[in-house]
């Protein structure tokens, strides 16, 4: 009898699970059980289940997958309280991997993500992303700490940071109209 890969059963059981609770009720539950301390090996499902369909809907709705270059990228993770890293990349699976294994080490799991079709070249998708988090810096946090610009922001809203990212033109006007307002 030939043996079944175990990516194939983990898929089947997700999609099991994921038709049982339901895809927000899992949302739901799983950020309650993250706020309230849940701490990896995730023991609950939901915790689970909600990681896995916000990487399966990335991957499906990555655009254009096909082309090279940088996109940026956002994600939204739970624990006691909520962190979202923004950045860019020029190969989402491979650096969503890395960020989720060193949030799951510290207590977070990924309940959410977004990720641009291609924003140019990896250098250009750089430069746009130094860009991006200077000005959500300032516009989130009034500040940029100690001159460094961090890539993580805590006890912020992932849409919020999501809608910026998304739209840096608007996030500029926000930025100049904060740096106006002083």
């Amino acid at each position: 009898m030939p043996r079944i890969p175990q990516q194939i059963i983990r898929e089947v059981i997700m999609e099991k699970w994921a038709e049982e609770i339901g895809s927000e009720a899992a949302r739901a539950k799983a950020i309650s059980a993250l706020q309230a301390g849940a701490v990896p090996p995730w023991q609950k499902t939901e915790i689970r289940l909600t990681s896995y369909l916000v990487r399966k809907r990335l991957r499906e709705e990555l655009p254009e997958p096909e082309k090279e270059g940088g996109r940026l990228y956002v994600l939204g993770f739970q624990g006691l309280r909520a962190v979202v890293k923004v950045g860019s990349t020029g190969a989402p699976e491979r650096q969503f991997d890395k960020y989720e294994t060193q949030a799951r080490n510290l207590g977070y799991a990924l309940v959410d993500g977004w990720v641009s079709a291609p924003a140019g070249t990896r250098s250009e998708a750089y430069r746009m992303e130094s860009t991006v988090l200077t000005n959500l810096h300032l516009v989130l946090n009034g500040r940029i700490d100690g001159g460094r610009i961090f890539e993580w922001f805590h006890g912020h809203d992932f849409e919020r940071v999501r809608e910026l990212v998304e739209d840096p033109t608007a996030l500029f006007h926000l930025t100049l109209k904060k740096a106006l307002a002083r």
